[in-house]
């Protein structure tokens, strides 16, 4: 993947990211009303406005519903995730590419008989190994955030 693709899937990440939190905030207030008018049900069977029947029918849609809420925002929550996985691994491998270019760049040098940072070039090494394996992992699922 070239630079300007890896920033246009950076991009469109970011965006999917944006609008799974928009759509999770809506399916919140959506779940805290539903909620309300569940709390709210039994009075109309209580205070005479409702028969008992209607009232537990009324209920049963409202549960319905909240329960249809509640998965939409389970199955979001699982887009949210690999998005993020898939966004990290990106930004990772964009670092190695930026790192490898330099690396690229170092060596050159050295070929050239130009004095070089050696201790940077091993450094760009490693860091190059070990991102790999991180970007590799995010995708896979065994990614753990606290090793950035």
């Amino acid at each position: 993947m070239t630079m300007p693709q890896m920033q246009q899937a950076i991009s469109t990440l970011r965006l999917l990211l944006d609008s799974v939190r928009a759509k999770d905030e809506e399916l919140e207030a959506l779940a805290r009303q539903f909620r309300r008018q569940l709390e709210r049900a039994p009075r109309y069977a209580i205070q005479g406005g409702n028969s008992l029947e209607v009232t537990l029918n009324l209920m049963g849609e409202i549960q319905e519903r909240l329960d249809n809420v509640e998965a939409q925002r389970k199955h979001l929550a699982a887009v949210q995730k690999q998005a993020e996985a898939e966004l990290v691994a990106l930004n990772i491998t964009e670092k190695v590419s930026q790192a490898k270019a330099e690396l690229s760049c170092l060596k050159a040098s050295r070929t050239a008989g130009e004095p070089v940072d050696e201790a940077r070039i091993a450094e760009l090494e490693r860091f190059i190994s070990e991102a790999s394996l991180r970007a590799g992992e995010a995708i896979t699922d065994n990614f753990n955030a606290r090793r950035l």
